[in-house]
């Protein structure tokens, strides 16, 4: 997601790694990956390209299909990585992250709703939002572990996880990669709203985890994200906010797991052309 790096997942990373092999990503432009200074670096078409370069290295020790799994920023590219290349993915969990043409429409519908997204068109001048990023001592991971009205569950943070989120977004440099994505977002596209059925329905087989409490995702946005897949799944994790894997990990993995198993998990997906997603609420 954008303002995260690998160790989001470190939960997953060791909850899941009996019997599985987690690879937890640093995309391009994040942490200790290369840092290209050019926005053009990261369009999606160039961003896929490197991925699929990387996951062959890793199916070359292993043939087996991947499970994919993003959230946020890291979401998008996983919803583009499963239509370009469907056949490299197993099965497919999108994390608080609707499709990327859904919620390029929801960003864009109204002039209220630019003005609250007015940050991802602040994102298109040079410089200036990186050096909002690390102005007063990185303040955006002070609001995010601070423990207040918000919906975010502290209790699987610790002081230690908020300064190594400063440490590794200290310079205007480590902002410089996630705010590039931005800048390639097609703000100004009003073909976007044209109403026009997949071309093609993604044949992996995908869920949907997103917060009860989540402030970006709705389930409007859940179900018109439903169009785009052939089966789908999704799953409400109450007392969540955006970001599940972190606030409810132990849950998180359990339902990743039970999806993750056999061809057909305990977890059945629904068939597309339904107008709402099968809901299955968490206790």
């Amino acid at each position: 997601d954008f303002g995260d790096f690998w160790y989001g997942w470190r939960n997953q990373l060791k909850g899941l790694s009996y019997p599985n092999w987690v690879v937890a990503l640093d995309m391009k432009g994040f942490g200790d990956s290369d840092k290209p200074f050019m926005a053009n670096n990261y369009k999606y078409e160039v961003v896929l390209e490197e991925l699929k370069q990387f996951i062959d290295v890793l199916q070359k020790k292993n043939l087996k299909k991947i499970v994919l799994v993003g959230h946020g920023l890291g979401g998008h590219i996983g919803w583009k990585f499963v239509e370009t290349y469907p056949s490299m993915v197993r099965k497919f969990i999108s994390l608080s992250t609707p499709h990327p043409r859904i919620w390029l429409k929801h960003v864009m519908r109204s002039w209220r709703s630019v003005i609250e997204n007015r940050w991802l068109y602040v994102c298109r001048l040079p410089f200036l939002p990186e050096m909002e990023m690390v102005s007063n001592d990185l303040e955006v991971f002070d609001k995010r572990f601070k423990k207040s009205s918000s919906v975010t569950d502290l209790t699987n943070y610790s002081n230690f996880d908020k300064e190594a989120y400063k440490y590794t977004f200290s310079r205007t440099a480590d902002w410089q990669g996630p705010i590039n994505y931005l800048r390639n977002l097609h703000l100004a596209d009003s073909t976007i709203f044209k109403r026009e059925e997949p071309n093609h329905c993604i044949p992996v087989e995908t869920l949907f985890l997103v917060g009860n409490n989540d402030p970006e995702v709705s389930l409007d946005l859940v179900s018109q994200s439903a169009e785009y897949v052939d089966r789908f799944a999704s799953q409400i994790i109450n007392g969540a906010g955006h970001n599940p894997h972190q606030e409810q990990p132990d849950f998180v993995n359990k339902l990743i797991a039970k999806f993750v198993e056999g061809p057909d998990s305990d977890i059945k997906a629904t068939k597309k052309k339904v107008n709402t997603p099968q809901i299955f609420k968490t206790q």
